[in-house]
């Protein structure tokens, strides 16, 4: 598995060399903050891929970027059926290459924006990094999770405020705040539980989430 993810954190930060992927140029910081940082909650992602009794847990990654948490993830879990959206075409290019390079199966990238991406209801856990604020993120989110579904939120030192600001989105778009784990002052995961089925107009379009969050 080391060597694997030695591999991919190689070709990640040649190709930062001419595209703008990771604020981590050098080989150790980018296996410092993106590999290990992707990893550090990896017992909570296989709990909840065991609870999955149908199949391979489908696992839905937001604004992918570089490709940080899922593919470390896929890597550390093969069981994982892994889709990747990113709105830059580039960066779905180089993480289909870099799978392919990889060889790795039962994961992909897909250029397309979040609200115009069409699996609603499909997954079984959305894991989002560095993405947005949470209450812009459970809209982003929550839509594309089944009944029962986690959204895996990686978060700073600030998750008490962004839970306490993100109220009036749980409510709306049926989540609860299950669990959150804290690793450090500089990371927690936030776990939240679909609770409820999400109303189809969700998650509005002309970049309303961000603009003017729930």
């Amino acid at each position: 598995m080391k060597e694997l993810l030695q591999k991919f954190n190689s070709l990640l930060v040649e190709k930062n060399k001419v595209m703008n992927l990771t604020a981590h140029k050098t080989f150790d910081e980018s296996w410092e903050n993106n590999i290990l940082d992707s990893l550090l909650f990896t017992g909570v992602i296989a709990s909840a891929s065991e609870a999955i009794s149908n199949g391979p847990p489908r696992v839905l990654d937001l604004g992918s970027g570089c490709g940080c948490p899922a593919i470390p993830l896929k890597i550390a879990l093969p069981n994982l059926d892994i889709t990747m959206i990113d709105s830059v075409n580039k960066k779905v290019e180089f993480l289909n290459d870099t799978i392919k390079t990889l060889g790795l199966e039962n994961i992909k990238a897909i250029h397309t924006r979040i609200e115009d991406f069409p699996r609603r209801g499909a997954f079984d856990i959305v894991t989002a990094r560095a993405v947005a604020p949470l209450p812009t993120l459970i809209e982003y989110a929550l839509p594309f999770l089944k009944v029962g579904g986690s959204l895996l939120a990686f978060k700073g030192s600030k998750w008490q405020d962004e839970i306490e600001a993100s109220k009036n989105a749980l409510k709306i778009l049926g989540g609860e705040v299950k669990e959150v784990k804290v690793h450090s002052e500089s990371r927690s995961l936030i776990i939240i539980k679909k609770t409820h089925p999400t109303d189809k107009k969700y998650p509005r379009g002309k970049n309303l989430p961000r603009l003017k969050p729930l």
